[in-house]
């Protein structure tokens, strides 16, 4: 049985050892130096222009305020949909629907509450632990 592609002949292995000489290796390497410092450059210019901040808030009054009327309805929306469907699945009439209701109610403030301070729509509520054992040390 022949394997489905030929083998590596001598001068096959000589083309391509001749395509790989240090000429060539210099030559892209001067390439990839000269297109790393632009894209420093570019990169610095770009945070010159726009300093990157603690989040990627939106910008101006009603985009904020539409984020967080985005939020609120979305949490107890959620949460209430959920509670309902709890209390179809498990028949217990409005049990789940209150408490996923106030739990959704819960969440979105909270994502409110993130808006706010700054969080935006960064993972974790940690930063002002890691920034406070920072300092202690």
């Amino acid at each position: 049985m022949n394997p489905p592609y030929p083998a590596a002949t001598d001068a096959a292995v000589s083309d391509w050892e001749d395509q790989m000489n240090d000429k060539n290796t210099q030559g892209d390497k001067h390439r990839l130096a000269e297109i790393d410092r632009r894209l420093d450059n570019l990169q610095a210019k770009r945070e010159e222009k726009d300093p990157p901040g603690r989040s990627a808030l939106p910008k101006g009054m009603a985009a904020i305020m539409g984020r967080v009327a985005t939020e609120l309805v979305a949490g107890v929306m959620v949460g209430a949909f959920t509670g309902w469907a709890l209390d179809r699945w498990l028949d217990t009439s409005p049990l789940f629907m209150l408490v996923m209701f106030f739990m959704g109610a819960i969440a979105g403030m909270l994502n409110v509450w993130r808006i706010f301070t700054g969080r935006g729509l960064a993972a974790g509520y940690f930063d002002e632990h890691k920034n406070s054992s920072d300092k202690d040390d």
